[in-house]
């Protein structure tokens, strides 16, 4: 990967660059890992020389590679490679028997645990997610499932004993622990917080079982066109992961790392453990890996039955009680520092009482601070039309992974109908990008997600808008427009090959576009034409 590849010219393509002064051209030439020239075929193949290597396109688009605004990398791999996975109608009584059948097929297993998902409360009748169906099957094995929100989840009676959570744990703020009617006994379902002191008794998983997921992760984006990725919950463990791949055989993407803030379940580490982190973050900088990133959670999830996403109550106009997670003084202090480390926060925000607060916070820190850092706010599942304009002139990122297109669960029709404004925000000149959620959905691919930005209404924008919001808006939003997010003169050689023209088909086909080959530095990484 360190070595530089052949200089070569691609040519007689569709090429579509993402680069408002020359946004078509028919060939590239790529030399030493950069774009070094972008025109007609003729002139490229003068100007390259008789020893570069000459691919034909034969008339296949090119396009920048997608830059995916929020994924999860070693979650994703330890899930899909690593964890059991239940089908998605499992009922609660049916759990244990479904693990049952992982275990079987011997995948599942770490380090003495049991961990899977993702289960579907809202499908199981009242009582019936009780961590009775799981002790019946494992009651000498700690036990974990995720839910389908990654928010929540089940342990059984092992894990809770581990973990020291019983009858007379109180709740903490932010978080719930589900008691049996009638008593304090805890069903064994954890509801946000809940789950940190778990995951703190949870041991981290073999190291080669890490790496293993990692590798995968990295090799599946690249599958998808990914070229680069904010990794939104960066712990310790994956981040020394991360920067010994880079300095030995170079990442197969750019990754910007941001370190979870106060947040003990996607960080896998105590809020004191992860404000060291947040410090020594430099130390894991490398070349293709970016550090001076943050991941702050304003609020939870926005979908049944416990929704602790922070709505504003329609009749008083107030943010619902207990469902914000930081005050405004608090978050405002947090930027403030931020800014003047030179650090960008992401900030998970699924309800408009969430966005509205930390547009607040970040207005604040506008006033008081003055480095001028990109701030982003991640999700942004609803927003208040009075709060639309805010983005654009405090500079805020509008981060947006909708899973809405990519399946037909009843639970996201509310996103569907008065969710995500992605053509408002743009027409505000608001910078809007688009992530996966890459564990929460199963592959990294943001063609369902480009069809619906032109399928969405009078939120709907066009295909070169949203094309913009995959490639460039995702390296502006990092401060990486210099080096990508363009097919551009100087910029790294990072681009796709299509299987069709966006541009010459229906809409309705889009989601279905296949990425055929994946160029990263001028070098071929997926490939299957």
């Amino acid at each position: 990967m360190n070595q530089p590849a052949r200089p070569t010219a691609y040519v007689n393509g569709r090429i579509y660059t993402v680069d408002a002064s020359r946004p078509w051209v028919d060939a590239i030439f790529v030399q030493d890992g950069k774009i070094a020239d972008i025109g007609t075929s003729v002139d490229i193949l003068a100007a390259a020389g008789s020893d570069c290597a000459v691919v034909d396109l034969a008339g296949r688009m090119i396009m920048p590679g997608i830059h995916d605004a929020h994924g999860h990398i070693l979650l994703a791999g330890l899930k899909h490679r690593y964890e059991c996975r239940l089908p998605a109608d499992a009922l609660g009584r049916d759990y244990g028997e479904r693990l049952c059948d992982c275990i079987a097929c011997s995948r599942g297993k770490l380090s003495g645990w049991v961990i899977g998902g993702d289960f579907n409360p809202t499908l199981s009748a009242p009582g019936e997610v009780d961590r009775k169906y799981l002790d019946e099957k494992f009651p000498d094995t700690p036990v974990y499932l995720h839910d389908y929100s990654l928010h929540h989840g089940l342990a059984n009676s092992k894990a809770l004993e581990l973990a020291g959570i019983t009858a007379d744990t109180p709740d903490p703020f932010g978080g719930r622990i589900v008691r049996r009617a009638g008593s304090n006994e805890p069903t064994g379902e954890l509801v946000e917080r809940a789950t940190w002191q778990l995951f703190n008794a949870m041991p981290s998983p073999e190291p080669d079982v890490h790496q293993a997921a990692l590798r995968w992760a990295l090799e599946t984006a690249s599958r998808f066109g990914v070229t680069g990725i904010q990794e939104a919950s960066a712990s310790r463990p994956e981040l020394e992961m991360l920067q010994k791949i880079d300095q030995e055989q170079g990442l197969t993407l750019r990754v910007y790392a941001h370190i979870p803030w106060r947040e003990e379940h996607f960080g896998h580490a105590t809020s004191e453990a992860l404000e060291r982190l947040i410090e020594e973050r430099r130390r894991f900088a490398s070349e293709r890996l970016s550090t001076d990133f943050v991941k702050v959670f304003m609020d939870g999830s926005p979908l049944g039955p416990h929704f602790t996403d922070a709505q504003l109550d329609p009749l008083t106009g107030q943010p619902q009680p207990g469902k914000l997670l930081h005050s405004r003084e608090d978050l405002a202090a947090a930027l403030i520092a931020w800014d003047k480390a030179g650090i960008t926060a992401k900030i998970h925000c699924t309800g408009d009482a969430a966005v509205q607060l930390v547009l607040q916070a970040m207005g604040d820190m506008r006033a008081a601070s003055h480095e001028g850092t990109i701030q982003e706010i991640s999700h942004c599942c609803f927003v208040q039309p009075d709060d639309l304009a805010s983005f654009a002139e405090l500079n805020v990122t509008a981060e947006m992974s909708p899973p809405i297109w990519f399946g037909d669960m009843p639970e996201l029709a509310p996103f569907r109908e008065r969710g995500y404004p992605f053509g408002t925000l743009a027409r505000m000149g608001a910078r809007v990008t688009v992530g996966t959620d890459w564990t929460f959905l199963p592959e990294p691919n943001l063609f369902p997600a480009l069809q619906g930005l032109l399928q969405h209404g009078a939120e709907s924008v066009d295909l070169a808008t949203g094309i913009e919001m995959l490639t460039l808006s995702g390296a502006r939003a990092v401060g990486a427009e210099d080096k990508a997010g363009s097919i551009s003169p100087g910029k790294s050689a990072d681009f796709i090959i299509l299987d069709r023209d966006l541009f010459a088909i229906p809409v309705d086909e889009i989601s279905e576009t296949r990425v055929l080959t994946t160029i990263f530095e001028g070098r071929i990484l997926h490939d299957v034409r």
